[in-house]
Formats: C-alpha cells, sequence, structure tokens
C-alpha cells in the first residue's frame, strides 16, 4: 500500500532524511482519508418542526360612546356601531376572546356576534371559540351595556379592550 513519492529533500538539522520521512507520512494519512472519504455512506438524520400556536386581532378602535339622558333612565345603551374584529389563528382548536374592563360607568355587557350571545359582568370575561384548523374569521359585534345606577350624560371613552389568546 505505499504510494510511490518523488525523492523530496528538505534541508533539517538532522540530514535530508528527516522531511523525506514527514512527506511520505502526510502520504499515508492523506491516501486513508481519501479511502474514508470514497466509501459510500449514509445517515439518517430525523428533523421536525414545531409551529407554536398563536392569536391575534385586528380591530379599530371604536369612537367615544354619547350616553344621553334617555339611555340613562332606560337603563341601558346599544353601541351605535357593530365593532368588526378580524381574528386570527392558526390553532386547530380555535381561540379564546379575552374581553376587559376599562370603565366603572357600566355594569354588565351583552355581546352578540360570536357562536352565541354572551354576557359578562363589568369586570369583563373570557369567550372561547371552537374550530376546526387554523382560520382567519371576521365578526361584527353588537353590543350592549347595562348602564351603573347614577350615570350622567355624557361622552364616555370606549370601555372594553379584547385580546386573542390560542385555544
Amino acid at each position: 500500500m505505499g504510494i510511490p513519492l518523488p525523492p523530496y529533500r528538505r534541508a533539517s538539522p538532522r540530514g535530508g532524511r528527516l522531511g523525506a520521512r514527514r512527506a511520505l507520512a502526510c502520504a499515508a494519512l492523506t491516501g486513508a482519508l481519501a479511502g474514508l472519504c470514497a466509501a459510500d455512506t449514509r445517515a439518517v438524520l430525523p428533523v421536525s418542526a414545531t409551529v407554536n400556536p398563536v392569536a391575534r386581532i385586528d380591530a379599530a378602535v371604536p369612537a367615544p360612546l354619547q350616553i344621553s339622558a334617555a339611555d340613562v333612565l332606560r337603563g341601558y345603551l346599544d353601541a351605535p356601531h357593530a365593532l368588526r374584529l378580524r381574528v386570527y389563528s392558526n390553532s386547530r382548536a380555535g381561540f379564546a376572546l379575552d374581553v376587559a374592563s376599562q370603565s366603572p360607568w357600566f355594569t354588565a355587557v351583552a355581546i352578540e356576534g360570536l357562536d352565541a350571545p354572551v354576557t359578562l359582568g363589568a369586570e369583563g370575561g373570557t369567550i372561547v371559540q371552537r374550530w376546526q384548523g387554523a382560520a382567519t374569521r371576521e365578526v361584527d359585534l353588537h353590543v350592549r351595556f347595562r348602564l351603573a345606577a347614577g350615570l350622567m350624560p355624557g361622552l364616555y371613552a370606549w370601555p372594553l379592550q379584547f385580546h386573542a389568546r390560542p385555544l
């Protein structure tokens, strides 16, 4: 298993033979590595990926609400326009819609436009929406606020904040 080498001479403190020995050792090592590289090798490398579920909402902030004396007398206010939400979730099971209150001027809120009508207390709550597979869904929410006792007529900021979580 020798590879013929041309004469190689290198000046060294010990004489010319040290350079030739190094060249021979390098050639032998190169030949052994070439044999390993030339062999047909195969390897199986398992690969997997995990996609974390996400959910998000796109919605414009609604205009402030004008509460009239008639609304106060009646005890409730229907939001004048439907609140349009675009919900996206890649969760196969659906999403949870968290509703948080930002104001104390109502005691309950009724929301229609999802799978079923829901009534939440002034503290808000969570509404679960189920579906099969990832989806984008547009919903128009119709909102009715039960007004707190002693509320004065006037202009009030939109009191609800929505956040989506994947199931």
